[in-house]
């Protein structure tokens, strides 16, 4: 999967160059179905072909087309991941790759590579940091695109399970002395544990911030006790990004580990999402710092006040030219965009035509004339 700074990278690199840019479904559940894309991609390629009237335009995308008459899918003839993408050039592929999602099949002949559709395969890649915390040890996983790696385990410092002063059995020789020192032995081994659980924790939130980035997402599990006092230590550094699983025990295997991170990212951006969307839509309008709709969103870009353009997939299938000028004014200028999914992208759609933005700025409400003109 391309970053967004590879992508933005590959813009730069390729704009002003006639590319080729290709999306396939690839996903079959019925094995005789298995070769379908084959028909599909041709059947598209030859309708891109047939709106392109110029003879020198029509042979340099001939040229181009030709590197894809056989895409090599996995061993077997059919391919792994539910989608597929093509960037290509009358002098050979660009870039291609896998999908982690299921794209609708589209090609299309413009200027520099079509981006906007693989905007909602690359917050898949976003990874997951799964951390299995007990009372004096944390095993740390990634899991990406799905597929799981351990990372490392992490010790408390300075607590030692058997050294003199852990708690012990009652005396067997009378307990009228033996109780209030148990109790008190007892007592500052909890202490002791309890710190030594402390500077765990905080070891755990510097490795975390050192192994991900604000895009990644923390699932916490583990044993329950100690698990739910590791959320509780991290919510506020991990805001909205962290969930704690009552599930998710510290001895679970890499399939269960695998299956909870997956999960976790979707419940996590759904919700981030849906907050999102609500706030952009309270405060779109006026001189708010959101901007919501087409014509808003456009003024934002030209006054270069956008920090992050939201685009729901269904605005991207509809309006593929605009949504494809929207979505590279953005990258252009240095902000994020980001595809919701699920409740938010409905939510979007419904209220603001599916694209919203959220300004660095707030902007002067302009005359009517000029709203619809392109970024």
């Amino acid at each position: 999967m391309l970053t967004l700074a590879e992508l933005q990278e590959m813009q730069r690199e390729l704009a002003g160059t006639e590319v080729l840019s290709v999306y396939l479904e690839t996903r079959a559940t019925d094995p005789a179905m298995r070769d379908a894309w084959r028909a599909a991609l041709q059947t598209t390629i030859r309708d891109v072909r047939s709106r392109i009237s110029d003879d020198g335009a029509r042979a340099e995308f001939d040229s181009a087309a030709a590197f894809l008459r056989d895409p090599k899918p996995s061993p077997g003839g059919t391919w792994r991941a539910p989608g597929w993408v093509a960037f290509v050039t009358a002098d050979g592929v660009r870039y291609a790759s896998d999908l982690p999602v299921a794209p609708h099949t589209y090609a299309t002949w413009r200027s520099g590579p079509v981006v906007a559709p693989y905007l909602r395969a690359l917050k898949q890649s976003h990874p997951v940091l799964v951390a299995l915390v007990e009372s004096d040890s944390v095993r740390l996983f990634r899991y990406i695109t799905g597929v799981l790696e351990p990372i490392e385990k992490l010790d408390a410092p300075g607590y030692d399970a058997e050294r003199p002063g852990r708690p012990t059995a009652p005396s067997l020789h009378g307990t009228s002395a033996a109780t209030p020192r148990g109790a008190t032995g007892s007592d500052a081994a909890s202490r002791r544990r309890h710190a030594s659980f402390d500077r765990l924790v905080v070891s755990l939130g510097e490795r975390l911030v050192q192994l991900g980035s604000n895009d990644s997402w923390v699932l916490i599990g583990g044993t329950r006790e100690w698990a739910n006092l590791a959320g509780d230590a991290l919510g506020r550094q991990f805001a909205g990004r962290m969930m704690v699983s009552t599930s998710l025990d510290h001895d679970a295997s890499d399939s269960e580990i695998a299956s909870a991170a997956k999960h976790a990212a979707s419940d996590l951006r759904a919700t981030r999402g849906l907050t999102l969307v609500d706030q952009l839509i309270d405060q779109g309008g006026g001189k708010g710092h959101a901007a919501v709709g087409v014509p808003a969103t456009q003024r934002a870009l030209r006054a270069q006040a956008v920090d992050l353009l939201l685009v729901t997939p269904r605005f991207i299938s509809a309006h593929e030219d605009e949504a494809e000028d929207l979505v590279r004014a953005t990258i252009a200028s240095g902000a994020d965009v980001d595809v919701p999914s699920g409740e938010a992208a409905e939510q979007l759609d419904r209220a603001a035509d599916g694209i919203a933005a959220r300004l660095r700025f707030a902007i002067d409400e302009p005359s009517v004339a000029g709203d619809t003109a392109n970024p």
